[in-house]
């Protein structure tokens, strides 16, 4: 039969070596207290002449104590170590926090510094942070002068990828770059939530936005400010602070005043905006590196967040019987106090026995 614990197999020696060592410390500390108890009834009487002078005396029915106490706690350590036996479809449970990734993809994302675009630098960082954080629901968020949802919160790591993939800087029309509007459509993707699945708390919740901070329109403070009561806000600055020039597709001439309709324009990476926005939701920035220590920044912050148990991919595994060795450790507890409160009631009996054995020894010497 195969059988499983809730540790990796590897461990298992680990785990029987210290179930050992701790049932050898109970064992000696039980012996202890009946040595103790043998010192304290030897001030009274020599404990060999003890059956003889103490009527219904027999230390041995003692004994019974001292293993259903060792059965007792063995059968707590395999509980602890949680055995699990015979297969069937089951739910996962994961610990999981909610992240709503805002993705900016104004027409300065388009530019090549970081390269290859600073767009897909920023996808590249998203998809890090995802993989670090495999247990986590997240969402997608696309916005520039506009803002609106691309993937709602899921723990399908394959449909967010394939969405995250297809965001580009025509997922939004409007011109500009609105980090409060992308916060206010993130803090009603948590609202949707909730009304769908009732997973309320701000502990959970973290809003990432992804951005080269460059033209902040609407007033992204008020914003951070207002969604920190129920979520945490990161911001991930793309870009160079000294700027890099980025060229604009005629597509948004379409859209463009003809202000905007220059080919090239400096494009600098706003950083004192996107700290500030950072400080008021209540989170950290980061700037982005090309390796990944920004991102491991983000996920030591958002770990701390707290983690709430969810429902995952329903799969065929080995079933937790702990429910068994748990059954059998108390019933040994319960057996042990029992066998204790019997021992008055054998020992009358003993002396009962005993009287009798005496009379009708005594009759038969008279006889």
């Amino acid at each position: 039969m195969n059988i499983g614990f809730t540790f990796p197999l590897n461990f298992f020696w680990v785990w029987l070596l210290a179930l050992c060592a701790g049932l050898a410390c109970i064992y000696g500390a039980l012996r202890l207290l009946e040595r103790h108890r043998r010192s304290r009834i030897a001030q009274f009487v020599a404990v060999e002449l003890a059956p003889k002078l103490l009527p219904g005396w027999d230390e041995s029915r003692r004994r019974p104590m001292l293993w259903l106490t060792l059965a007792g706690f063995g059968m707590l350590g395999l509980t602890l170590a949680q055995p699990h036996w015979g297969r069937a479809w089951e739910k996962v449970r994961r610990q999981s926090r909610d992240v709503v990734v805002c993705m900016d993809v104004s027409p300065s994302m388009l530019a090549n510094n970081p390269l290859p675009t600073r767009i897909e630098h920023a996808k590249q960082k998203v998809l890090a942070l995802a993989d670090r954080m495999p247990g986590d629901r997240f969402a997608l968020v696309a916005f520039a002068g506009a803002a609106k949802m691309q993937c709602p919160l899921t723990l399908d790591r394959g449909y967010f990828r394939a969405i995250l993939r297809a965001t580009d800087t025509d997922s939004i029309s409007m011109r500009g770059t609105d980090i409060g509007l992308a916060i206010e459509e993130a803090m009603q993707t948590f609202t949707q939530d909730e009304e769908t699945s009732g997973n309320y708390g701000r502990e959970h919740r973290a809003i990432l936005v992804v951005t080269d901070g460059e033209q902040v329109s609407g007033d992204a403070l008020k914003a951070a400010e207002k969604a920190a009561e129920g979520a945490t806000v990161y911001v991930i600055g793309v870009g160079d602070p000294n700027g890099t020039e980025v060229s604009i597709p005629s597509l948004y001439s379409r859209v463009a005043s003809q202000q905007d309709l220059e080919t090239t324009h400096l494009s600098k990476l706003d950083e004192d905006t996107l700290i500030k926005v950072a400080t008021y939701g209540g989170g950290r920035y980061v700037r982005s590196q090309p390796d990944n220590w920004d991102i491991e920044q983000i996920v030591e912050h958002v770990s701390s967040l707290a983690t709430r148990s969810v429902d995952g991919d329903v799969r065929f595994q080995l079933v937790n019987r702990y429910q068994w060795p748990l059954f059998f450790a108390v019933l040994c507890f319960v057996l042990e106090g029992a066998w204790l409160a019997l021992l008055p009631h054998l020992r009358n009996r003993r002396e009962l026995s005993d009287a009798v054995a005496e009379s009708a020894a005594q009759e038969k010497s008279l006889a």
